[in-house]
This record gives C-alpha cells, structure tokens and sequence, in this order.
C-alpha cells in the first residue's frame, strides 16, 4: 500500500503542468514537522462510534455506512511555514435546492511573515484505489471563472485550497461546479465493503495499517512566486470507524441524527462522510 501510495505521488508530480525545463531549475526544500504537528493530527482521531441500541440490530445487513477518517502519524500538517486542517461546514447545494452539502474545506495557514505561493497545478489527492485528482485544470485556464493557479497567502493569513463557487451560465438550468471542498467519499468497491459487511449499529475498527481505504493529499508551496525553491506537506488519511447506519431522506438530518446519538467526542475536527450501497 504504501509503495502504490508512493507511486501515485511520483506520478502526479510528474503530469505536473509546470514546464520541465522550469522545473529543473527549482529545488526542493525539505521543512519538517514542528513541535505542533502532532497535536494538529490527534484533532482528527479523537471522536469515534458508540453502539447504545441492542445486539438484535446485528442481525440485520446494513447497505449504508458512515465512516469516521483519521489522520495517520506520518503526516505532515504543521511546520514552520504552514499548517493545514480541514474545516468542516454546511454549504448549500445549487443542484438541489432542498438540500444542504456537508464539505471540507483544506485550510492553509501561512505561520511566516513572507508571503506563501501555493501552486494547485501540484496539489493532489490521492486515493488508494489508485484514482488521483489535481487541484489545477489547464484545460480550463482560458475560462475568466476558472479556477486560478496559484493562491498567494500573506503573512499570517489563511486560505483554503479550494473555496465553493458556483455558476449558472446563460442558456442553462443548471447550475456548474467552479470549485468544490472535500466530501471524502470512498470508493465501495476497492474498500471491499458489501451488503453485511457490518449490519445497522455494529462498529468496526481499524488502524492505520489495515484500513480497507486511504487517502492522501500533497501540498506544494513555496516563499517565492517564481517557485525557485519549494517545499512539500502530505496529509494521509484512513477510514479509522464503520458503522453500518440507515439512510434518511434529509442527508442533514441524517448526519446529525449520527452526530448526536452515535459519535463521542464529536467537533469541528470529526471527519465523518457516509456512503449507500446502491
């Protein structure tokens, strides 16, 4: 798992848009963890799943499941330079009016007095199902509404990775996704999760190194615009708690119906995400 992670970042870094002459003259800075790094990554393992309703529920195959994500220990999320956490809020979803998304939002705060360059063209994420995404399309860049390439964060100053915009364009009833956060979703399939894998109110538990999915994201930043030298942070995330849950109509209710009844320790630092077997 951990050389396929490996590989997926190479690759990435690889179909970077940056010109390869350009990038043969840039040099990257190693920036380890500082002394708040590892109290940044316990706020993410901190709340898990409690069973309060009887054993008999066990006996009945969950086709929904809710998952908590953790943040291994080899992450980087706080140096001298940056700290990153994902924020979690409520946005409104332009599709379905009736509805309310629940998103992530990768927060960069820059800790430096000197302006921080993030260039999204090699910011990824990156699954263990081998999918990938970059935070920068080229293909879009002659779009005014596109997302731009690079963010400039001041002194001090936080910005998120991406924000949530949207657009109804003339001629159109629908509305286009511009940028859009985090929803951790997974991938059923390539987790080996099906019909039973936990029935409604049972809880399994994983750890970081038999977790059935995992996620990474790579940050690329740097104090000069030009990109000259630069540095790398890497978040790497796993399903740490399953349970097997009930879907209900209002996807809001739903998730505060779990947040209530069956998380402890629940904040603004759980990463929870639910997903239907269709």
């Amino acid at each position: 798992m951990k050389v396929k992670m490996l590989m997926a970042i190479s690759l990435c870094l690889l179909c970077s848009t940056t010109a390869v002459a350009q990038q043969q003259l840039q040099q990257m800075v190693y920036v380890g963890p500082d002394k708040k790094n590892q109290k940044v990554i316990d706020r993410y393992n901190r709340c898990h799943f409690r069973v309060t309703l009887g054993q008999t529920l066990y006996r009945r195959k969950s086709k929904d499941f809710t998952a908590i994500f953790g943040v291994k220990n080899n992450s980087l999320m706080s140096n001298d330079d940056i700290e990153i956490n994902f924020l979690k809020e409520w946005v409104d979803n332009p599709v379905y009016n009736d509805k309310e998304d629940r998103v992530y939002f990768v927060q960069i705060k820059n800790k430096t007095s000197d302006t921080i360059y993030i260039d999204r063209s090699r910011c990824f994420r990156m699954d263990s199902d081998g999918s990938r995404y970059c935070y920068y399309d080229s293909t879009k860049c002659a779009d005014p509404l596109s997302t731009k390439r690079m963010i400039a964060i001041p002194p001090h100053a936080k910005r998120n990775l991406t924000d949530y915009r949207w657009v109804k364009r003339e001629g159109s009833n629908y509305a286009e996704i511009l940028e859009y956060p985090e929803e951790f979703l997974w991938n059923l399939d390539a987790a080996g999760m099906y019909e039973g894998f936990v029935c409604y109110d049972e809880v399994k538990t994983f750890t970081e190194n038999n977790s059935p999915y995992y996620r990474s994201f790579l940050i690329t930043y740097s104090k000069q615009a030009d990109f000259a030298t630069y540095s790398l942070a890497t978040i790497n995330c796993y399903i740490r708690e399953i349970i097997g849950w009930r879907y209900s109509e209002s996807i809001k209710e739903n998730v505060r119906i779990v947040a209530e009844s069956r998380l402890t320790g629940e904040d603004k630092y759980c990463i929870t995400s639910w997903m239907p077997l269709y």
